[in-house]
């Protein structure tokens, strides 16, 4: 059969446009469409959530304006459209100014330092005493030896020797000089020369001077610092320093008057006033000794303690750079500036950086982001779902409602804000919040809910709740508000049979609205003010009014539009009175009744599972609708005559099979939902008709050179059961009809026969694109059984003359026929054939 005859009803125009633009055709022209619908759902909805793209002339205030009045088409003023993060220019630089000078220079401490004086002293004071007792010995070799006049005076050094000696004293100066300073300023005295020369540069004279340096770089205290001066610690660190130790890589932070840090003058009144402490340096000794020490101690101090310029820049900038720009944030909806307020330089500030954010660039990033993030939420939560819930299986007529129906919202939630911020303008007493939390916002889920399946209720309440958070300023709590009343709304529509039913959903949703009002004003540190209250009770009114209003208004609208049933328009196609079913009792009254057996069979099953019950009675009513237009060929509508007698097998099939074609034309005209409609071809999914074939069998037995028989003229086209509801109608249609055909439907052979049909649908593997699990299955063969044993309950057999209270039984009309038994056999044609 061509898969045209099998399409349900109802197409969409997206069906209609992607069959006229060639996209209908293989899995590209489909991912096509679904690719268009996205980028169509993403740039509107990026659009309405985007702020600034279709609002407020930002006043355009300059120098000349400072002092003097504002005057603004509204009484509340100028306020934001959305909200803004100015930078405050002088105000970032001013911070960023206080942090450079709030950082302390950087010294570089040299621990070193003392240690290399004292090797450099010991160093110099050796090679003195080596160079006396080269002289020494030069002097003693130029005496003669006189062994006879050991005590007799020594000669007067001649001319040569004088010169040597002036010579070599020269000689250890300069020396001295150079192991002492280096290229340094500092200068040894001739005097202080004579002094250490005349101590023969001891080692007492070395310890001495040591002693007095090392006063220099400690004290009883501890160590000391030594800097260059005292002008420069003045200027450079009057606010502290930070020493760093090159040596241990360490590091401390002085205040600026640390006795801990002194200057050079400093260190050498120190060391004086040590020297001046009898018995410290050289008691015995001359005082010029003395002197000489200490001055040559004093000209060795040299600073250890010195400034780094360059980390101390780096420093001040990387503190500079790590402060953040000074940022104003304005709120949406908050007062920039009054009506009649004199405008300051703040106000200069504001409207400059607002403009700066609201410039042609910054609108496309808006549209650009906005656009972004509803794709990726959109994309996000489909593959999600996708891999989560096996029912999730959206159509692109789906798609197209849940794509108007977010757009939708987002737009009626966006003129909702506008109407209440004019209204707050007017009343200002009123919170701007309890206005917001007012709107039905649960009114999407709920009412995908009621027409579509929990799965897609739970992705638009994902995608719905996180864009209502990013319009209203990326406010988490109305995001957490919407999300939790959506769920609650779809979870509690589903027990709504009727209009008294969804008022009472939207009841429970407003109760929850209203504490998840009070509970999220607690997280805010809000308390249960008034204004709290104030909100929590719109939120109330608004979920438990408003939402189920929308609710019902625009059921029918969406209903007659998209072709989709919620349990109100079941409730009205399992009304006996529908036409389509009048029109089935009066053509072919004996399927009419079998398939009123079959809706208390699947709707008693469908309870027990967890399915729908008013879609399965209601797919079973409209299953076999397609039979009154040749109800004569079909066994429960036959009386005495069997019209397949005269005909092929084959021939038998195409006839049985097109009710399938004629049930879809049926199920167009009476404009039934998608749903009621899939379950007439999927009903017999890949079936064969079984009877017809098995009689080609037998016809083809013992007959030489008869072509093969095509098994797929007698198979249904399928598809298969898609849904649970679909899959009971299958099972109860043939159990029907086999349990009809028993002569004794005792509850065991009942049992048996119920067990062997679901078994064989099962193995079949007619249910393998549908929801059912084994736990099912037993359950509904359980329901059945029961539902049959009511049907084919046992009575006592009436005694003769029971029967109308003993009076003679009434004449028969002349000329009327009576009603010949079925037989076995034609009940077991009927059952092939239904």
């Amino acid at each position: 059969m061509a898969e045209s005859e099998t399409q349900p009803p109802g197409r969409s125009p997206l069906d209609a446009l992607a069959e006229r633009l060639g996209l209908d055709n293989g899995v590209w022209g489909r991912r096509a469409i679904q690719v268009l619908l996205l980028l169509a759902v993403s740039i509107g909805a990026g659009f309405v959530i985007s702020p600034g793209l279709y609002s407020q002339q930002i006043p355009a205030l300059a120098e000349e304006n400072l002092g003097k009045p504002f005057r603004a088409s509204s009484p509340a003023g100028f306020k934001a459209a959305r909200d803004y993060e100015v930078v405050h220019r002088a105000m970032t630089q001013q911070r960023r100014q206080d942090a450079r000078a709030a950082v302390k220079p950087v010294y570089d401490l040299n621990p070193a330092v003392l240690g290399q004086l004292r090797a450099t002293v010991s160093s110099a004071f050796s090679s003195m005493r080596l160079h006396l007792d080269e002289l020494a010995e030069a002097q003693t070799e130029s005496e003669p030896e006189d062994r006879e006049a050991p005590r007799r005076r020594k000669p007067a050094a001649s001319p040569e020797m004088v010169e040597l000696e002036r010579g070599t004293r020269e000689k250890m100066r300069a020396e001295l000089q150079e192991r002492l300073f280096g290229k340094r300023d500092a200068v040894l005295e001739a005097e202080d020369f004579q002094a250490l020369y005349a101590t023969r540069f001891s080692q007492e004279a070395e310890t001495a001077t040591l002693l007095v340096l090392e006063r220099a770089y400690r004290s009883e205290r501890g160590a000391v610092h030594v800097a260059g001066s005292r002008e420069e610690l003045v200027r450079e660190a009057h606010q502290g320093l930070t020493v760093r130790d090159v040596v241990n890589k360490a590091e401390e932070s002085l205040s600026g008057g640390s006795t801990q840090v002194v200057d050079v003058p400093e260190a050498h009144q120190e060391m004086e006033r040590f020297a001046s402490v009898p018995g410290n340096l050289m008691p015995d000794a001359p005082g010029v000794q003395r002197r000489a020490i200490l001055r040559l101690a004093q000209r060795l101090v040299r600073p250890n303690l010195t400034i780094n310029i360059a980390e101390s820049d780096a420093r001040r900038t990387q503190a500079a750079q790590a402060v953040k720009d000074a940022v104003i944030s304005i709120k949406k909806g908050q007062r920039v500036i009054g009506d009649g307020e004199l405008v300051n330089e703040s106000h200069l500030v504001i409207l400059r950086g607002m403009r700066a954010e609201t410039d042609r660039l910054d609108l496309v990033q808006l549209q650009a982001g906005g656009t972004g993030l509803v794709g990726l939420l959109i994309v996000s939560f489909y593959f999600f779902c996708r891999a989560a819930f096996r029912r999730f299986r959206p159509t692109r007529k789906d798609g197209v409602l849940l794509g108007l129906l977010l757009l939708g919202l987002l737009g009626l939630l966006q003129v909702w804000v506008s109407i209440a911020d004019a209204v707050q303008d007017r009343y200002t007493a009123l919170p701007i919040e309890a206005f917001y939390y007012a709107f039905p916002v649960a009114a999407g889920a709920m009412l995908v809910r009621f027409i579509l399946t929990q799965e897609l209720a739970l992705f638009f309440a994902l995608v719905f709740s996180c864009l209502t958070g990013v319009m209203l300023g990326n406010s988490l709590a109305f995001g957490v508000f919407t999300l939790v009343g959506s769920l609650v709304a779809a979870d509690r529509i589903v027990k709504a049979k009727d209009r008294v039913g969804i008022f009472r959903a939207g009841l429970v949703t407003g109760a929850v609205n209203l504490v998840a009002v009070l509970f999220l004003f607690l997280v805010e540190g809000k308390g249960l003010s008034a204004d709290t209250l104030l909100t929590a009770l719109c939120a109330f009114v608004g979920s438990s009014l408003a939402v189920p209003v929308m609710v019902m208004a625009l059921t029918p609208l969406i209903e007659a539009t998209f072709g989709y049933a919620s349990d109100i328009k079941l409730l009205e196609l399992a009304n006996l009175n529908h036409p389509a079913l009048k029109e089935l009792i009066v053509q072919a009254p004996g399927t009419y009744h079998h398939s009123i057996i079959i809706g208390s069979l699947v709707e008693n099953a469908a309870e027990t599972i967890g399915a729908n019950p008013l879609l399965a009675r209601s797919c079973a009513y409209y299953h076999d609708i397609g039979k009154g237009r040749n109800p004569l060929y079909f066994g429960e509508n036959q009386k005495g005559e069997n019209r397949h007698d005269a005909l092929a097998p084959a021939m038998s099939a195409v006839i049985i099979k097109r009710h399938v074609t004629e049930g879809l034309e049926m199920a167009r005209q009476y404009r039934l939902p998608k749903l009621v409609a899939d379950a007439i071809p999927q009903h017999h999914g890949t079936r064969t008709v079984g009877y017809f074939y098995h009689k080609a069998l037998k016809e083809q037995e013992g007959k030489e050179g008869a072509p093969p028989i095509d098994e797929s003229i007698y198979r249904y086209p399928g598809p298969k059961p898609q849904f649970r509801e679909a899959a009971l109608v299958m099972i109860a249609d043939a159990v029907e009809a086999s349990t009809r055909s028993m002569t004794d439907p005792t509850t065991p052979k009942l049992h048996a026969q119920v067990q062997k049909i679901i078994n064989l649908i099962f193995s079949e593997g007619q249910l393998d694109e549908c929801d059912l699990t084994l736990k099912d299955l037993n359950l509904i063969s359980q329901s059945f059984l029961h539902t049959l044993e009511g049907i084919y309950h046992t009575r006592p057999a009436y005694p003769a003359g029971a029967v109308g209270g003993g009076k003679a039984p009434p004449l028969v009309v002349a000329g009327a026929v009576p009603r010949p038994v079925e037989s076995s056999k034609d009940k077991a044609r009927t059952a092939g054939g239904a």
